[in-house]
């Protein structure tokens, strides 16, 4: 554990913390260095007058004076490098020598001379001052440095050999101090080292409680904004909650409008053998539509997919219903390609279409039938929109379904535009007729995440054909979801209308 103690010693206590401490250290011996040797200069100067001075301070002719005033300079420049901060550290070692000459240099006097006068004998005399060199170096505790520790009790046990042998005592009282300097030294190595391991990890725990504490408050600095921002998200989310109640509840009330407008079951149903309407908008409210009128003995029917989808597509259903029941009901025109064409002059005018470079393409994409049952005939125009028809041949053991494919033009502005074309079949009762958007077969899922695509559409409608009406609309909603899974969206919206004549 020492060994680890010295390695954070010598490695990782920053070298910036060691010299701070070292200098709040010699700032502090300074102030009782300058006090000890002003109170010695003014005995020097005192024992003039008074005998009994001199005979303690065994100075004469201005000798502590005159180190006071040598020192002075000294005390001073180091006073104001630790106050300015321009401390360095081979500073002390020269404080700790100066220390331990001034000892050296008050006993010295008294040593060299043969009759000293003074109370005490020179052996008691420099028994004393051993004591002096003793404390003097154990100050060097105080600077938590081993290498000053060691330099300055070899130091001191130089000078003290020195005053002994001066007197012919070294080898009896001399070598016994020494001895003892020599103990003293060793221990205050040992607790220097000590003093410096445990200044150096309390340095570091301080350190690290700092660090803490400073990431405590950054922590709680944080927490304290992450909780303000909380309580605005919350705020946000709650007035977003609100809006898009209001908004959903906007969109249940126009779907509801919506399926009341284009919803014609009651056209229909009476003028056909059986029918359904698969009607799966992506949102609340359709961009597609489905559209039905009878006058005469001509039923009317179309499947819509205006440009866009949710409110904006729904806009244009709105637009596409109303022309139609201008064209049909009012105008009492028929035909279905006389109704594409003029549908799409009515588009072209409601939404002053020019052709320019960067107008914008709304419209729709529409197939139309026209039966006729006092007749027996059905007649069909498209744009981009097509017809799947499946006769009702009972004796053939393999049924067909035919697509009958609209005009490469949609209702509105085209670069190419010409009138809409017309098929005209006769029909047979059974014959089975499937008008449809793109939803269903542009509609991404499966396994892969492909488009559904019209092949395996068209064979879906021909493998249940003769299954009713309703039961085929199951089918295809129920193959929907699973082709969607939980993985997919719908994209956009869906209509099929099937119908049996």
């Amino acid at each position: 554990m020492n060994a680890s103690l010295q390695n954070i010693s010598r490695n990782a206590f920053p070298r910036s913390a060691s010299l701070s401490k070292e200098r709040q250290v010699e700032f502090i011996i300074n102030e009782f260095r300058f006090l000890i040797v002003l109170l010695l200069a003014l005995l020097d100067v005192l024992a003039i007058f008074f005998k009994q001075i001199q005979l303690v301070a065994s100075l004469s002719h201005y000798r502590a004076l005159i180190g006071f005033v040598v020192l002075l300079p000294f005390m001073v420049g180091l006073h104001l490098a630790i106050k300015s901060g321009k401390y360095r550290s081979w500073i002390k070692y020269a404080t700790s020598t100066i220390d331990l000459m001034i000892v050296f240099l008050i006993a010295l006097p008294v040593v060299m001379v043969e009759e000293p006068q003074i109370l005490l004998t020179k052996l008691e005399f420099t028994l004393i001052i051993s004591f002096l060199i003793v404390f003097v170096n154990s100050l060097s505790l105080l600077k938590i440095s081993k290498s000053t520790v060691i330099y300055s009790g070899i130091l001191a046990l130089i000078l003290n050999a020195l005053l002994y042998w001066a007197q012919g005592e070294f080898v009896m009282v001399g070598l016994y101090t020494s001895i003892f300097l020599l103990i003293l030294s060793t221990f205050n190595v040992w607790i220097t080292n000590f003093m410096g391991d445990y200044f150096v990890t309390s340095q570091k725990l301080s350190d690290a409680y700092d660090d803490l504490k400073n990431a405590h408050e950054q922590i709680q600095h944080k927490n304290a904004e992450l909780t303000k921002k909380s309580h605005q998200i919350e705020n946000q989310v709650n007035s977003l909650e609100d809006v898009h109640k209001d908004l959903t509840d906007s969109l249940l009330y126009a779907q509801k409008i919506q399926v009341a407008l284009i919803n014609h079951e009651e056209v229909v149903a009476p003028h056909v053998r059986d029918h359904f309407v698969m009607f799966k908008p992506r949102e609340h409210v359709s961009g597609d539509f489905y559209w039905a009128a009878w006058t005469g003995s001509k039923l009317v029917m179309t499947v819509a997919d205006c440009t866009g989808h949710g409110v904006p597509g729904a806009f244009m259903t709105m637009l596409g219903s109303s022309f139609l029941n201008e064209i049909v009901n009012k105008e009492g025109i028929t035909e279905p390609d006389q109704i594409l064409n003029r549908l799409r002059d009515a588009i072209i005018g409601a939404l002053h279409q020019k052709g320019t470079l960067y107008e914008t393409r709304d419209g729709m994409d529409m197939a139309i039938v026209q039966i006729d049952t006092g007749k027996g005939m059905l007649k069909y125009a498209g744009a981009n929109n097509s017809l799947c028809y499946i006769p009702n041949h009972q004796h053939e053991q393999e049924p067909r379904i035919y697509e009958f494919k609209g005009d490469r033009m949609p209702i509105s502005f085209h670069y190419k535009m010409h009138p809409f074309s017309i098929l005209e079949t006769t029909y047979n009762e059974g014959d089975r007729f499937y008008l449809y958007t793109d939803g269903y077969i542009d509609q991404f899922g499966g396994p892969k995440g492909k488009k559904f695509k019209l092949v395996p559409f068209k064979r879906m409608l021909l493998e249940h054909h003769q299954k009713p009406m309703q039961k085929q609309k199951q089918i295809l909603e129920q193959t929907m979801q699973e082709w969607l899974s939980d993985k997919y969206q719908q994209i956009d919206d869906i209509t099929v209308l099937g119908f049996q004549v």
